[in-house]
């Protein structure tokens, strides 16, 4: 007897087929629902050794794999210094080359000639008279009033004038003042111009105790004669226009042009330094020796950093604790 046809089994969910109705292929149906992959288990390599090559111990990495650098290094921690958080900078401060020349080079020679001609002619010429018609050991100053107010007026008049003329050359030229040193002050200027000054008075004292063989003049900056107020008001004068003033002609403007003539070194150091030494010589030999190398000293930190603020601060604080000293001496 023949097996009889068993009929399908059907889902209990499914609705049931009308009879007679059409039935749907087998592969209509609904596809089954998706499931993620299950995470890889941790690799292993096989016991018996048959795993890739870089598998195997002192092999290396994987392929294609990049090994990390070193850990980078930690910043060093901040010390704090005895101000609080601000403690100087150990970096040397970078020298700023002069400008180039605005000008060609016969025009800058003969702009140079001008400026020392009228900076140091008319003290060379009251120098030659003092040693031609003067045979004592002093030089007389004014005594009077008057007399010492026109007198201290032109004096003023003959310094300021050729740093007058080099405003004038450096602003024509369009390379300003900075072009000579005297950029934008900062607070780093005022405390090195402080440290040369204490730094000049050691110096000076070393020298003239070394030349002081040599000879020296005494020389009457503030009479007695004068009233005391104007001896002060002098004094204060005398140091700002000397600070400013021989600073601008002797080390920012001569040495600037002179290192853009390409002159040599040397040249750049002792042309300007010893015209200015020469001018001191109604002081006497010995003083005159002794500015010319502490002027040696100030060409020098000009040529390594190329600013001249420190430099008038010095020389003007220097000036200025000489007449103070003077006038307190005077008053005894």
């Amino acid at each position: 007897m023949a097996d009889e046809p068993r009929p399908s089994q059907q889902d209990p969910g499914e609705r049931p087929a009308r009879p007679g109705a059409p039935q749907p292929p087998a592969d209509s149906r609904p596809p089954a629902p998706w499931w993620p992959p299950a995470p890889p288990s941790r690799w292993a390599p096989p016991p018996n050794g048959s795993g890739p090559a870089w598998t195997e111990p002192g092999s290396g990495s994987p392929p294609g794999w990049v090994e990390p650098g070193p850990p980078p290094v930690p910043p060093p921690p901040t010390q704090v210094g005895p101000l609080g958080g601000w403690r100087p900078s150990s970096r040397r401060r970078e020298r700023v080359p002069p400008p180039p020349p605005g000008a060609p080079r016969p025009v800058l020679a003969s702009e140079l000639a001008m400026v020392l001609v009228l900076a140091f002619a008319p003290g060379i010429l009251g120098l030659v008279v003092l040693l031609l018609g003067s045979s004592e050991g002093s030089t007389k100053a004014v005594d009077q009033l008057a007399p010492a107010i026109a007198s201290g007026l032109f004096d003023l008049f003959l310094s300021w004038m050729p740093v007058m003329v080099i405003a004038y050359l450096l602003v024509r030229s369009r390379e300003g003042r900075a072009a000579i040193g005297l950029g934008r002050p900062a607070a780093w200027d005022v405390g090195m111009g402080a440290v040369l000054w204490v730094a000049s008075w050691v110096l000076v004292f070393v020298l003239s105790l070394l030349f002081s063989g040599l000879g020296s003049r005494n020389v009457d900056f503030l009479p007695r004669a004068l009233p005391l107020w104007f001896r002060a008001a002098e004094a204060l004068a005398i140091a700002v226009t000397a600070g400013v003033t021989e600073e601008v002609v002797v080390r920012g403007y001569a040495q600037t042009r002179l290192e853009q003539l390409r002159a040599p070194t040397a040249l750049i150091l002792l042309l300007p330094t010893g015209l200015w030494g020469l001018l001191h010589l109604y002081q006497g030999v010995g003083p005159a020796v002794t500015i010319f190398c502490l002027g040696l000293a100030y060409a020098f930190w000009f040529q390594s950093t190329r600013r001249l603020w420190p430099l008038v601060i010095a020389h003007a604080l220097f000036d200025l604790t000489q007449l103070v000293l003077l006038l307190l001496l005077s008053g005894r």
